[in-house]
């Protein structure tokens, strides 16, 4: 006969029979909450005229700054479901507790708890959630935006928590339409610096006064489920004298998958490394994340994308990128690269640069959807020359003004076709079409 277990500090220790009985209890409150209760309304999104499914209800706890726990009207039952919050993704929290003193977790993960908590009891703790979609979850939890009224008027709360920079944004193709106004806030709170996106916010922290970038490449060329190192991360040091000591440094996307950097990791001045999404064996410039499917999402017609978020060993987001661009859609170097492409027998694209200045392609991608190449180091154009990107060939076989995109077979239409030069961020440098394509 086994020993009892003991009881663990803080929990309740629950029959098998009783745990069945609240966990079927839950999922038909749930399955309530998702029709019965429900009516059609506003989903509270400037210039949407989608009508979402509403219901009402209190608010009985707060997990953390993205989850909330409601019992909602008209279900017929006393339960609390969990929310997720549709849109937001807060940092992770370690110590829950319904005392603000007592909870723990990531830097900004506690701070965004006690806005959610400061907007739901400014609002009386009584809120009315939306959803396109009623079965809409995150694992276990309903999906579903958020508002309280304040002063008479329902306010989005996830809208306010990104426009405050509490929470990063966290597009969804099903609950689409918070995903445009959501994105433009969180650009706009991470210009100006708000709470998460002070890079200095938890305090001095290592290399505060060395400037870093990220640059990343969400959509492979081709698929992204077979070329998973097509999806990379790329972190450059512009400080021009210090190294940048990455060690236990982390890196995610806007969902909750990481990568951190082994110990080892050192970046000189002036110099870049990248993460790749697939395997390989690390060296001091690449390294790679292991992941057996892709991380970054693609944009999409429902307005969805992502970003590439670097968090230094206390916590603060040290630098970013997010894309696609919604707000100050510019780049310097518009209208300095005159691009064409020659899509009959040997197919390659030109590059020429006409401005007065050197052009570093690497921050750059050629793009002739749904095809794409990505420039790598030492990709300067100076002023005049140009650079032929060959369609089929060995990537092996570069040369600085001759590069081969590594293709087996045509992409570019005889009959029409475009190809254009941008952002990783999906900024346009230039473009040409030939044909019946357009730019």
């Amino acid at each position: 006969m086994g020993k009892a277990q003991p009881a663990v500090p803080g929990r309740v220790q629950i029959p098998m029979r009783r745990l069945l009985c609240t966990v079927l209890a839950l999922a038909f409150s749930a399955s309530l909450a998702g029709d019965a209760a429900a009516r059609s309304g506003s989903c509270l999104v400037p210039g949407i005229t989608e009508q979402c499914k509403i219901w009402n209800g209190r608010v009985t706890s707060i997990d953390d700054g993205d989850t909330i726990r409601v019992d909602v009207a008209g279900d017929r039952t006393r339960a609390s479901i969990r929310v997720r919050l549709i849109g937001i993704q807060a940092m992770e929290q370690t110590v829950y507790s319904r005392t603000a003193s007592r909870r723990r977790g990531e830097c900004h993960a506690v701070e965004a708890t006690a806005r959610l908590e400061q907007l739901l009891r400014r609002g009386g703790f009584r809120v009315r959630l939306a959803a396109l979609d009623p079965s809409s979850r995150s694992g276990v939890r309903l999906r579903r935006s958020v508002a309280v009224k304040i002063r008479g008027r329902w306010r989005d709360v996830g809208r306010k928590l990104v426009a405050g920079g509490h929470a990063l944004w966290l597009p969804n193709s099903a609950e689409y339409v918070w995903n445009d106004l959501y994105n433009r806030l969180s650009e706009r709170a991470a210009a100006r610096r708000r709470n998460l996106w002070n890079t200095t916010y938890c305090g001095p922290g290592p290399s505060d006064a060395s400037p870093l970038q990220v640059t990343v490449n969400g959509d492979a060329d081709g698929s992204d489920s077979v070329n998973r190192n097509g999806e990379w991360v790329r972190i450059r040091n512009l400080d021009p004298v210090n190294d940048v000591h990455l060690g236990g440094w982390w890196l995610r996307d806007t969902a909750l998958r990481r990568y951190t950097f082994p110990e080892y990791t050192t970046l000189p001045p002036n110099d870049s490394l990248t993460l790749y999404v697939g395997a390989g064996s690390n060296t001091w410039t690449e390294f790679f994340w292991g992941s057996r499917t892709p991380v970054f999402d693609n944009v999409g017609a429902r307005n969805t994308g992502d970003g590439a978020f670097l968090f230094d060993t206390q916590g603060d987001l040290r630098s970013w990128m997010t894309y696609p661009c919604r707000t100050a859609c510019t780049d310097p170097k518009q209208g300095a690269i005159a691009l064409s492409a020659h899509p009959k027998g040997r197919e390659y694209v030109t590059l020429r640069n006409v401005s007065g200045a050197a052009v570093d392609l690497q921050d750059y991608r050629l793009e002739s959807p749904p095809h794409s190449y990505a420039f790598g180091r030492d990709s300067v154009l100076a002023p005049g020359e140009e650079m032929e990107i060959e369609v089929r060939g060995d990537p092996l076989q570069d040369s600085q003004l001759h590069r081969y995109w590594g293709k087996t077979g045509a992409i570019l239409n005889n009959a029409g076709d475009k190809v254009r030069l941008s952002t990783y961020r999906g900024v346009v440098i230039g473009c040409y079409a030939y044909g019946t394509g357009s730019c």
